[in-house]
């Protein structure tokens, strides 16, 4: 794929691409400049869109597009604009989350750490960690590369060492934000409540609009029994692009909000989990959870 402005100009800058599931989720990313294409290994057969970021342009998410199972080759061209900025010159909702550090890595570490993401996409663990390593050794801020070292580890189990590379990302490159989510992640499965909140606050902070970082707050305060901080947060992820992913939240706040005797309020919810994630496998249950309170509302 390629990326030109609106007015088909090439952009002279450093632009991350992502492909995205129908989900919304990445599956893959690169890093090109300007009007270098955007090469990427994906399935036939299936739907994907693009998400373009990248410094002095606005993100850009692409419309659905689907790939014939007989094409050996597609092509996709995304069209962007220059970034605005508010009067107070913060970034504007869906501002991209690359760091200039990261946007200035070498052409040869940017390589290798898109020759790591191609194999780990592939479930090639040991070859992506192979590309990673060297992405590093080519540029010792790569804080991304450190990031997926960690993710790498986490699928190995081995909690302790994927700690300590998320670490070091930030340590490499601290405006590098899903590192702090994925330790986020971390110190909330180990019900370290405090500690996820302190660094999703940090998150939050630099860029408000990530619906992850904004939705696992509201996961950690839903387990810290902070529930009406955890309710404000979930429609706060509500009102932010791409929450759909993060539907899981509206399923918490409806069984908080059913507890605290709020039926009406927790129908809302789940209504909300339903028309936006129909298809989880936590469905069935929230059906059968909205049958029981609207029965309960017939009840004379």
């Amino acid at each position: 794929m390629s990326v030109r402005s609106n007015d088909e100009r090439s952009i002279e800058t450093q632009i991350q691409v992502e492909v995205l599931s129908p989900q919304g989720v990445a599956i893959a990313t690169v890093h090109i400049v300007g009007a270098e294409p955007a090469q990427f290994r994906v399935n036939n057969g299936r739907t994907y869109r693009l998400r373009v970021s990248g410094n002095g342009i606005e993100t850009m998410t692409s419309a659905y597009f689907g790939i014939n199972a007989l094409e050996q080759v597609h092509t996709e061209t995304v069209h962007v604009k220059p970034a605005s900025q508010n009067p107070d010159g913060d970034s504007t909702p869906g501002s991209p989350t690359i760091s200039v550090i990261e946007l200035n890595a070498p052409r040869k570490a940017s390589t290798e750490l898109n020759k790591g993401m191609d194999a780990y996409s592939k479930g090639d663990v040991e070859k992506a960690a192979t590309h990673f390593e060297k992405a590093i050794a080519e540029y010792p801020r790569y804080a991304r590369a450190f990031d997926m070292l960690g993710a790498i580890a986490i699928k190995g189990s081995n909690r302790t060492k994927a700690r300590e590379l998320f670490s070091k990302s930030i340590q490499a490159d601290g405006a590098f934000l899903p590192a702090y989510l994925d330790l986020a992640r971390m110190d909330l499965q180990d019900q370290d409540y405090a500690a996820s909140e302190s660094l999703l606050a940090k998150v939050i902070a630099t860029n408000p609009f990530m619906p992850d970082a904004v939705a696992l707050l509201a996961t950690t305060e839903f387990a810290n029994k902070e529930y009406d901080q955890a309710l404000a947060d979930v429609q706060r992820t509500h009102a932010l692009p791409r929450h759909e992913q993060f539907a899981e939240v509206h399923a918490m706040a409806g069984k908080v909000l059913r507890m605290q005797n709020h039926p009406e309020a927790a129908i809302v919810q789940f209504q909300l989990f339903l028309i936006e994630k129909p298809d989880s496998p936590e469905g069935q249950s929230v059906r059968a959870l909205l049958a029981s309170l609207h029965a309960a509302q017939q009840q004379p």
